[in-house]
């Protein structure tokens, strides 16, 4: 088994995605909103690029049947239902509504991975149950960080790293594990991580981590520092992010 990595959105040609099981990881905050969305009882989430979008989107569903979501400098935008804070995403309010869902960053990677084989979301909150699945997949895995407007994000790299940590050691026995210098690159940040105290001292220390903290959104800091608070699996395919009920 092949593992790489890409740091941001952008930074590989899509082509490079083809025919490979790649995981698309936005800590702050997609992937661990979407997560906790269809956990609790959504049924599908549809990311989209543009606000313009999502409405025009919504609009082709009953309004008591769609939420929109999503956010824009990390903050809820004008007109949506929701913004990007997994905790608002209840069972209360999402269960049997679907989702249309933009962010700056998360939503975009899902977009640009379209040429893969399959899509995953990848998060501290499930990623055990990403890297169990992913050690019987029988294709190279791509690990994509969605940064921050193009640039590296640590808690995307660290929580890439911790997966292919896992891979890496439930593979121990097994031939064939190659990781290219990017994967090796975050396997190692996260071993310096894990022995530096908790996955949410690590968030409040990052960049984007101290912007959320800046806007009164430590809390979500403290959710999706969670590690695998949220043992599920869920796959992007044909415009939609559903559950996997069977690996």
């Amino acid at each position: 088994m092949r593992i790489d990595l890409a740091f941001t959105v952008g930074e590989r040609d899509p082509a490079e995605f083809t025919g490979k099981t790649v995981v698309v990881i936005d800590v702050l905050r997609a992937s661990s909103t979407i997560l906790t969305a269809l956990a609790n009882g959504c049924p599908e989430v549809i990311p989209v690029a543009e606000p313009g979008e999502a409405f025009a989107v919504a609009g082709q569903y009953r309004r008591d049947q769609c939420l929109i979501g999503g956010e824009r400098k990390g903050l809820k935008v004008p007109g949506f239902d929701l913004g990007n804070s997994p905790e608002e995403y209840s069972r209360e309010i999402v269960a049997g509504k679907r989702l249309v869902f933009t962010t700056t960053n998360g939503a975009k990677a899902f977009l640009a991975a379209a040429n893969a084989a399959e899509i995953l979301v990848g998060a501290f909150l499930n990623a055990s149950r990403v890297s169990s699945y992913l050690k019987k997949a029988d294709r190279e895995v791509f690990l994509f960080c969605a940064g921050r407007e193009g640039r590296l994000a640590l808690e995307d790299l660290l929580c890439a790293g911790m997966i292919i940590d896992h891979l890496v050691f439930a593979m121990k026995d097994e031939p064939g594990v190659e990781l290219t210098d990017p994967a090796r690159t975050g396997m190692l940040a996260y071993r310096q991580m894990a022995g530096m105290g908790p996955v949410v001292i690590a968030l409040g220390r990052t960049d984007h981590g101290r912007y959320l903290s800046s806007l009164g959104l430590a809390g979500d800091l403290r959710y999706c520092g969670q590690v695998d608070l949220l043992p599920v699996l869920a796959r992007f395919a044909e415009g939609r992010i559903v559950l996997v009920t069977e690996d």
